[in-house]
């Protein structure tokens, strides 16, 4: 399984994820590397792959675009209070696994504060 994780939001950030995936496969090599549509086939439940990948990943590597914080769904609630949105899961499972978490700042971003994300995220903030 992928020693490094790349996650990522597809409206803010999904050019970026995809060029960072393309330079670490050329270095570390493509079994190496986990970024969903790259890795995962057409037609395969995604949810267990992503689960899996985390489990054994060593580093996940947090995207975050200018949106990431505040995008939310059709209904207008932001996708990061939402338990099933697969972002928040990602950096959950990353959290509590005590792996190096390493949010990286793209296209502007700035790092959300820790009282500007749901609980469960805050330690996300005090990751270099």
């Amino acid at each position: 399984m992928p020693k490094i994780f790349i996650s990522y939001r597809r409206e803010d950030s999904a050019v970026y994820a995809t060029r960072l995936y393309d330079h670490l496969c050329r270095y570390f090599g493509k079994d190496q590397v986990f970024l969903d549509n790259e890795t995962i086939d057409p037609g395969v439940e995604f949810s267990k792959i992503i689960e899996n990948a985390l489990s054994s990943c060593d580093i996940l590597l947090v995207l975050i675009g200018k949106t990431w914080l505040t995008i939310t769904h059709e209904e207008g609630r932001r996708r990061l209070d939402e338990p099933e949105d697969l972002v928040r899961q990602e950096v959950i499972l990353g959290l509590e696994r005590r792996i190096p978490v390493v949010p990286l700042l793209v296209g502007g971003a700035t790092m959300p504060k820790a009282q500007d994300l749901p609980e469960a995220l805050a330690k996300l903030t005090r990751h270099n």
